[in-house]
């Protein structure tokens, strides 16, 4: 299944609606997390529209408990995926890859997978990039994530812990 135009427009369907908290939760029960990695797998055979919605809805479905739960697995490959993205092309996609990152590596299991696959010294030698090319704030962004790995989690998930208000994009 290639980059289809039904399949860049369902992404985009799916990453708009999934702004709704009702909508997350049927996404994230249908297994639109482990689909939307299995997408992001082939990243740089996306186009860039599909690239960026993809990754959007990957971030918009983690900030939710369901969403990092369908993460944690290691056959999700999320963190593999997400690293990946932290060197695509569109700064879009690296900052919904930054948002998903800075989501799940609240959970323990994944912040030990992190640190496995080297994931840190990743980080940090991605914040020294951008602040060679004099972005400061893209690299305080990275060395925050990277910091993550080494908090303990938080006592509870505040994105379930919030009524029923929908999300706002990034």
């Amino acid at each position: 299944a290639g980059d289809t135009r039904v399949r860049q427009h369902l992404l985009g369907c799916l990453q708009k609606c999934s702004l709704r908290r009702g909508v997350q939760d049927a996404a994230i029960a249908a297994g639109a997390v482990e689909w939307t990695l299995l997408v992001l797998q082939d990243a740089d055979q996306l186009s860039e529209y599909s690239a960026q919605y993809a990754s959007a809805l990957l971030l918009n479905l983690t900030l939710r408990t369901a969403g990092k739960d369908r993460c944690e697995p290691p056959r999700a490959r999320a963190l593999e995926a997400l690293a990946e993205l932290l060197e695509h092309d569109s700064p879009q996609v690296r900052q919904y890859a930054h948002g998903a990152l800075y989501s799940i590596l609240t959970r323990d299991a994944l912040k030990e997978r992190a640190r496995g696959l080297g994931l840190e010294d990743m980080l940090k030698a991605l914040a020294d990039v951008y602040r060679s090319q004099l972005n400061e704030a893209l690299g305080a962004q990275v060395d925050c994530i990277a910091q993550l790995l080494h908090q303990p989690p938080p006592p509870s998930d505040a994105s379930d812990a919030e009524d029923e208000q929908d999300c706002h994009p990034p």
